[in-house]
């Protein structure tokens, strides 16, 4: 990934593209030779990658990269869920649309949603925690950096059951 990091540096004055905290990025993308597994789709843990460099172009294109560079803001993957749909075959091109669905006190969600021709191959959710500096930083002050409203959050049942269920699960490994 250093190349997004390089890439995110260069393009970081680049105006926003995306106006809206909650509006759609999309990338594009082909399973090229390097990605396959035994069985010519995408390696499982290549989608990880094309799913990562996508989140990358998103924050690029809302302008926040430069806003949490210049707060010394970095953010962790929490947690993941990722679904898989239907195989993306050897030199299938698909598309990957990427939003932001929600945020709470201490977390920012995204979700990412893979098609090929209009149909859906693959979908995940991130949960990511802000960083500084080793410290968790909250989003009501990841907002402010960001210049976004935290209480404009919407609510989204599917995380709430996402993180019970996340819950639950802390709950029964620590018995």
């Amino acid at each position: 990934m250093l190349s997004q990091i390089i890439k995110s540096v260069i393009k970081r004055n680049e105006p926003a593209t995306i106006s809206d905290p909650f509006g759609y990025s999309s990338m594009k993308g082909r399973v090229w030779p390097h990605v396959i597994d035994y069985n010519l789709h995408m390696n499982n843990a290549k989608y990880l990658t094309v799913l990562e460099k996508a989140r990358w172009a998103h924050f690029r294109e809302l302008g926040w990269f430069k806003k949490m560079l210049d707060n010394r803001i970095n953010i962790v993957i929490g947690s993941l869920e990722l679904t898989f749909i239907r195989e993306l075959g050897f030199l299938q091109a698909y598309d990957i649309q990427t939003h932001i669905l929600t945020w709470d006190e201490k977390y920012l969600y995204f979700e990412q949603k893979i098609f090929v021709k209009g149909k859906l191959h693959g979908h995940a959710l991130f949960k990511f925690a802000g960083i500084r500096k080793g410290k968790r930083v909250m989003m009501p002050e990841m907002c402010d950096a960001l210049g976004v409203d935290y209480a404009a959050a919407p609510r989204c049942p599917e995380i709430d059951h996402w993180n019970a269920m996340s819950q639950t699960k802390r709950e029964s490994a620590s018995s």
